[in-house]
């Protein structure tokens, strides 16, 4: 009986003992555990929700020892937001954001500059310019380009035939276009020849430039000329004329532009890559009957060059992150992984991967279809940065209130130009 109660006891001990080290080996598993809190918009919206968990959930399963929190926070508030933390200091590790608010952060000298993580190797898979205004002015890297979704000038191949004109050459000079825009006017009346936002709002604006800088109008940023400049005067009257000829729907914001260009009613538009996915599941049209209908290339110009605006999302790391290192491996993974890229970049978020090549070859395949490979070899060579930054919505409302009153009114350019021009801030 002492026998084997002391074989009892033996035995408990060692089972403690075993149970203490399995204890302490899950806590240090637990301790060495890295948690990267994300801020996105993507986990905040129904139609990306699905896509963005599912693109964490395969990265924590690739990478078991990082957990990433993701932090929803609204498209309208996460710039407010995220500047508002920095300030405070509890910024999230990384963050999604676009267009003049990756700017805005980035003038708070809150980010964590990115050079010293870029690989040679994937610097060199970027695309060109899929960096145009993420470098600040000492040339450093201040955020990553997640996707890319610039637009470019699409064009209806059916409707150009019917109207007499070449399916294969799309308008290349604003001359050009306005011949194009008045035969198919003529031919199909019904049809919105071009298909353009002149709403009022920074949005619009971005788009607009594109068209001021093909007249080679430059009215506020770095080396402006002004709103009274006769190149900026030129694209007033240019708006003017092709609104009088009822070549333009004006006031319709693009959104609103799409679900017509659909159903055929419009023969050219300038908007996103986005507008392929966006036809196709309004229209049903197969990949073969969609090329069939569309192409797309760089913007016509008339004087000036043809440049194009970057609508894409691009990623931040802040400084204050604890764990840099693992922050940028989800910043990688989120921009390179092609799971991510198949599954999320190029579908559910209707945009194109910032490299030139996936390192899968039935992806890669994928991306070389006509319109794909149309903005990536012709229309993103042509972005160029836009004067994001504090003062660029109190100039997107001055410009493109003059812009709407040049479409739908009858005051002289002249008079509307120097309106606006006292508008800008100075």
């Amino acid at each position: 009986m002492i026998r084997n109660r002391k074989s009892v006891l033996k035995l408990l001990a060692a089972v403690s003992v075993a149970g203490i080290a399995a204890g302490m080996a899950v806590t240090a598993s637990a301790q060495e555990k890295i948690t990267i809190t994300f801020a996105n918009w993507a986990a905040a919206e129904g139609t990306t929700k699905p896509g963005i968990e599912k693109v964490i959930a395969d990265f924590e399963a690739a990478n078991p020892d990082i957990d990433i929190v993701s932090e929803a926070i609204s498209f309208s508030e996460i710039a407010r937001q995220l500047v508002l933390r920095a300030r405070s200091g509890n910024p999230p590790d990384v963050a999604q954001i676009a267009g003049n608010d990756t700017v805005l952060l980035g003038s708070t000298g809150a980010l964590e500059p990115l050079d010293s993580y870029v690989s040679d190797e994937l610097a060199a898979n970027l695309k060109s310019g899929a960096d145009a205004g993420l470098r600040d002015k000492d040339g450093s890297l201040f955020a990553f380009p997640w996707n890319q979704s610039p637009a470019g000038f699409w064009y209806n191949k059916k409707i150009m035939e019917q109207a007499g004109l070449d399916p294969e050459n799309p308008p290349r000079t604003i001359d050009e276009l306005n011949e194009a825009l008045a035969a198919i006017k003529s031919s199909q009346p019904d049809v919105i020849p071009l298909a353009i936002d002149t709403t009022n709002r920074p949005f619009a604006l971005s788009s607009n430039w594109p068209w001021m800088q093909s007249f080679g109008a430059v009215p506020v940023g770095e080396g402006a000329t002004g709103a009274e400049s006769e190149e900026m005067k030129a694209y007033l009257n240019w708006m003017r004329e092709i609104a009088q000829a009822g070549y333009i729907d004006p006031g319709r914001r693009i959104g609103e532009f799409r679900p017509l260009a659909a159903q055929g009613n419009v023969a050219f538009i300038w908007d996103q890559v986005l507008l392929k996915g966006v036809m196709q599941a309004a229209s049903g049209m197969s990949d073969e009957e969609f090329y069939e209908t569309w192409g797309v290339t760089t913007l016509p110009v008339g004087g000036g060059k043809a440049t194009t605006f970057e609508g894409g999302h691009q990623l931040i790391m802040f400084s204050a992150s604890k764990n840099k290192e693992a922050a940028w491996k989800f910043i990688e993974y989120l921009a390179t992984s092609p799971d991510t890229i198949a599954n999320y970049t190029t579908s559910v978020n209707s945009s194109l991967p910032s490299i030139k090549s996936t390192g899968n070859a039935e992806l890669d395949e994928v991306l070389s279809a006509p319109v794909f490979k149309a903005f990536s070899e012709e229309i993103i060579p042509t972005l160029a940065p836009q004067p994001y930054g504090p003062e660029f919505a109190a100039a997107a409302t001055a410009v493109m209130a003059g812009v709407q009153e040049a479409v739908t009114g009858t005051k002289p350019i002249d008079e509307i130009a120097a309106s606006i021009q006292q508008q800008l801030p100075q």
